[in-house]
């Protein structure tokens, strides 16, 4: 290797690379700039295992590149937090939730060329109880839908879309009561979603004014709805209007402190957990490097 080379790791989800019908090795062969980076390319295999290569290989990489959608990113990212080690992505997943809100491209070529411009910047990341989160966290029908489509064999929009209608109509709202500083709110909701960026994925966005380099959290308060008003707030979701209904109530948080009747349903970046009750969520602000195509 030469002594000036940016050492880059990718991190590639096998699964999700045979999916793509795309050859991530070959392709960072290609179109990497390699007068500027010394690419190895590794697989993760398992479950976790993103996060094991990422945690084992840290302090050896400036850049570290995951390759697979939001629950690849997390896994690698919460390696990176408060290190010197840079966050790349390469969109290969289904709801690409991160990488839209950071306006990386969906196509593989053009967010290598994202990375070969290696413009760094800071954004934010969020614990809630012992988990680390980099896009959104909550608890309510968003985590109901995501520990269901994580027992689906098929994935993508249209597996996801039918988990969602069919949760929808016997869906019940979850009862919670959250404190903001010395402000108590208390109520029965459709969704609870602490957004550090945009959007769930798809293109569906919770909280559209949310920025992931701004020092803030949204919390998100998504009121309990007539069955037919479903329609007009999917549409909202996908129109970045969703913020604009009576259903729902965007609040600026640095920390936040949920309660209810027992354990809650939860998700990190869209991959499913169950969080305590009471709930910890909280901010800590430009913890991560990232390369993207421009500082919003």
């Amino acid at each position: 290797m030469h002594s000036g080379k940016i050492k880059a790791l990718f991190i590639v989800n096998e699964i999700l690379e045979k999916k793509s019908g795309q050859n991530i090795a070959r392709l960072v062969s290609e179109h990497l700039d390699l007068e500027r980076f010394d690419p190895t390319v590794l697989y993760s295999e398992y479950p976790g295992h993103a996060g094991e290569l990422a945690n084992r290989y840290v302090g050896q990489y400036r850049l570290m590149v995951a390759g697979g959608g939001d629950g690849t990113v997390n896994q690698v990212a919460c390696n990176l937090v408060h290190t010197e080690t840079v966050l790349g992505i390469l969109p290969l997943g289904s709801g690409k939730g991160l990488a839209r809100s950071l306006k990386i491209p969906l196509n593989v070529r053009r967010a290598l060329g994202i990375i070969n411009s290696f413009q760094i910047s800071r954004i934010d990341t969020g614990m809630a109880d012992a988990h680390r989160f980099v896009n959104i966290t909550g608890i309510g029908f968003a985590a109901e839908v995501a520990h269901d489509y994580a027992t689906s064999i098929k994935r993508g929009f249209f597996p996801y879309a039918s988990h969602t209608i069919k949760k929808l109509p016997g869906y019940s709202p979850v009862p919670a009561g959250i404190q903001i500083g010395d402000r108590i709110i208390s109520g029965r909701y459709f969704d609870v979603s602490i957004a550090n960026s945009s959007q769930w994925g798809y293109g569906a966005r919770i909280s559209p004014t949310s920025k992931p380099g701004d020092g803030i959290l949204e919390l998100c308060l998504f009121d309990h709805f007539p069955l037919l008003r479903a329609p007009g707030l999917l549409a909202r979701l996908f129109t970045g209007t969703i913020h604009r209904s009576k259903y729902m109530e965007v609040i600026p948080v640095s920390s936040v402190r949920i309660t209810g009747e027992g354990p809650f349903t939860g998700h990190i970046d869209g991959e499913p957990v169950e969080f305590p009750s009471p709930l910890e969520i909280s901010i800590e602000p430009g913890s991560l490097q990232v390369v993207r195509p421009e500082r919003v």
